[in-house]
């Protein structure tokens, strides 16, 4: 579907009005061709500007026809053209907007990311097609679980728990296989993110015969005083009975480092 529209920055009564022709689709691995008018009262041409999910694209605009390949853009993955142009008279024109209109009725109505769960909301499942959770790291997106759809056709909820949020950025997406037969293949949801930034794990005693007591479920490494590595593990609760008596360096996630007696 395309919409037109006026934006709203401040123009003098000289400067012609920006308009913005919105067309939102997938992308399906497929090229899109906008022809691009040329005035020749003004002497320009008609498009200044195309933006693709709000990043705007390096073209050159002083072409009769402008060719958008999706540079860096995944296949299915939901995308909105922007296309900035001046004054009513000029109107671009998109060639072949099949290019990126989807047809399914399946669509993502919602996704979130907490410190806890990534969760998600669809409408239109057909069948029962599966849930790829995927996670960027590294510039690449690594698969990290399947959930099986369950077919609901008015609306449908899921939750993942990520295992462990990263400190710092947390990116991730969705994507739905359709069940077999269909003509689809899959379709990304939009992709959410979430900065973590975990309060520092506390523990105690300072001074331990059996057990220490952290704060929260964590990673955690302890070094003896030559800083050799003598016990790590994962838990809320350490056994230090198997550690000698003597000062020893605990770390949590690799992290705030703090120091305890083992009696």
């Amino acid at each position: 579907m395309f919409v037109t529209a006026l934006s709203s920055p401040a123009l003098s009564q000289e400067t012609a009005k920006v308009i913005q022709t919105n067309l939102a689709g997938v992308y399906q691995g497929k090229t899109l061709f906008i022809q691009n008018p040329y005035d020749r009262s003004s002497k320009t041409f008609c498009v200044e500007q195309i933006l693709i999910n709000n990043e705007p694209l390096i073209l050159n605009y002083k072409l009769s026809a402008l060719k958008l390949d999706f540079d860096g853009i995944d296949l299915y993955t939901p995308v909105n053209i922007s296309i900035v142009h001046s004054d009513t008279v000029c109107s671009p024109i998109i060639i072949n907007s099949e290019a990126v209109l989807f047809h399914t009725i399946f669509r993502f109505t919602s996704i979130s990311l907490s410190d806890s769960a990534l969760t998600w909301t669809t409408k239109g499942e057909i069948g029962i097609g599966s849930f790829s959770i995927e996670k960027l790291e590294n510039t690449f997106w690594n698969e990290k679980a399947v959930v099986e759809a369950t077919g609901v056709y008015e609306e449908e909820s899921y939750t993942y728990l990520p295992q462990e949020m990263e400190e710092g950025a947390n990116k991730y997406r969705v994507r739905y296989k359709f069940p077999p037969g269909n003509r689809n293949t899959y379709l990304y949801s939009v992709e959410t993110d979430y900065d973590h930034y975990p309060v520092p794990v506390e523990f105690k005693p300072a001074s331990a015969k059996t057990r220490l007591y952290l704060s929260r479920l964590t990673p955690y490494e302890i070094y003896n005083d030559s800083s050799s590595l003598v016990l790590e593990g994962h838990g809320i609760e350490i056994d230090v009975t198997v550690l000698r008596q003597g000062r020893y360096t605990i770390y949590f996630n690799g992290k705030d480092p703090g120091t305890f007696i083992k009696e």
